[in-house]
């Protein structure tokens, strides 16, 4: 019996070995045959300026004690390739070990884990694999996969382990990005459904709120943490409040300078919408349909923010001899209430960008937006509800079929889709965190119900 069990292990164990080395040299061919792709927001990191978050900034730094300025980059390269295949192995042997998978249907779930590098390579307007560029989707995909194998965990087994791991990996997502926010929201959501039977819904929402808060609360110190060790204060990231006077300048008009409560502000302000109206950034150039609004809010709002609002100030700022230490403090003070004060007439303008962009990411997530593919779209999710609607009123043991991991896809899709877009807009790196787990949910659910409807049983 012994060897017969020492014999078993060890075939599984040379088969994740396997795995993960045809996993690794997958992703990092493509380092190989394109290089290091430099991203327009790597320089930021690279800096490790004061606007961006943490979590990537320290990670590359790591790189360059170990690696110096001259290797760093290729270090960090190869380490998010390797963070990829543990991944895309993880996901795979976590899926097969919890819906006893066919080798079939295991191999299937690692090939979509493969596709997505694939779309990005050659479909994508990008056309270069994340794992091999200097951006936060480059860990954040990996640990994603990570942080929802740990809420499996959660709603599945719902052991403590699960919980710490779900609460540990949403720390470090918000830490790198703050749109990995939608983390803490979906592990609240799984909080709640897990403890509102013994609980009740009242407690169950008061502990799940209470773990989100000190999650928000110990990524905070992070941040803070942070930035006194590289500069010595303590204190969290800047320039949050641009995201959304981005988006505010888009949909707003010169007479909203009434609302501006300081003078510097309002020049700047009018400044700001003369440039924004040269260049056509700015609603009224949008043209109609979901679509189009869309495609021109997403092409005119990093110009925005980038090209007009921080040159404006930042040339306001020079003007007036300002030292540079000062600046940064100084434009967060200009933005943030320039932001509060034109917030409320923008809102129903924000509501239709909002809106356009909800259908936008729920298409981007699935498929490329296309005339014809937005229908398909469409299809796909009436395809993937219907499963899950009949995998309710079939499956004999609905708590331990795929039908509770493929309904947390589509809460995952929704909060990511939803939240994306009410800060800035739902472009295809935003939304690619749930691509994968979407087919490989769906592809679980059709095998279940192929199986229940030969057998009755799973």
């Amino acid at each position: 019996m012994n060897k017969k069990i020492t014999k078993s292990s060890v075939l599984k164990l040379s088969g994740c070995l396997l795995m993960f080395i045809v996993s690794a040299v997958f992703y990092l061919f493509w380092y190989w045959q394109d290089g290091i792709i430099i991203t327009p927001d790597a320089q930021s990191y690279i800096d490790m300026i004061s606007a961006r978050d943490p979590g990537y900034s320290f990670f590359l730094w790591v790189c360059r004690v170990f690696a110096g300025w001259d290797g760093y980059q290729r270090l960090a390269v190869i380490l998010q390739c390797l963070l990829a295949a543990v991944a895309a192995c993880a996901l795979t042997i976590g899926l097969q070990k919890r819906f006893s998978l066919h080798w079939s249907a295991s191999l299937c779930i690692l090939v979509i884990q493969y596709g997505i590098t694939l779309l990005n390579r050659f479909v994508a307007q990008r056309r270069y694999s994340y794992y091999n560029s200097i951006e936060t989707e480059a860990v954040t995909y990996s640990i994603w996969v990570f942080f929802f194998l740990s809420l499996l965990g959660v709603i599945y087994d719902r052991d403590k382990k699960s919980i710490v791991m779900s609460f540990v990996w949403s720390v470090v997502l918000m830490a790198t990005r703050k749109q990995m926010a939608v983390a803490f929201c979906i592990l609240f959501l799984c909080l709640v459904y897990i403890w509102w039977k013994d609980k009740k819904w009242k407690k169950a929402v008061l502990y799940a709120l209470l773990v989100v808060i000190l999650g928000v609360a110990s990524t905070r110190l992070i941040d803070c943490s942070y930035n006194y060790a590289f500069r010595g204060v303590f204190a969290p990231h800047t320039g949050d409040a641009s995201f959304v006077l981005g988006t505010e300048i888009y949909v707003a008009d010169e007479e909203m300078v009434t609302r501006i409560q300081s003078e510097e502000s309002r020049e700047l302000f009018l400044e700001i919408m003369k440039q924004a109206d040269a260049m056509e950034y700015n609603s009224r150039y949008a043209g109609k349909g979901w679509q189009n609004i869309q495609d021109h809010y997403s092409q005119s709002y990093d110009r925005i923010k980038f090209d007009i609002v921080g040159v404006v100030i930042r040339e306001h700022q020079i003007a007036g001899g300002m030292p540079q230490e000062l600046r940064e403090d100084d434009y967060n003070r200009i933005v943030g209430g320039m932001m509060k004060d034109i917030l409320l007439p923008c809102i129903p303008g924000m509501f239709r960008i909002f809106c356009c962009n909800l259908i936008h990411g729920c298409v981007t997530t699935v498929l490329k937006v296309h005339t014809v593919l937005n229908w398909v779209a469409l299809l796909l999710y009436l395809c993937y509800i219907s499963l899950c609607v009949w995998l309710a009123g079939k499956s004999p043991k609905v708590e331990k079929s795929v039908l509770p991991f493929a309904i947390l896809v589509l809460v995952a899709i929704a909060v990511n889709v939803g939240l994306t877009s009410a800060v800035i807009y739902p472009q295809m790196r935003y939304m690619l965190y749930n691509t994968g787990l979407f087919y490989q949910a769906g592809l679980l659910m059709l095998i279940e119900v192929l199986n229940i409807r030969k057998n009755g049983v799973k």
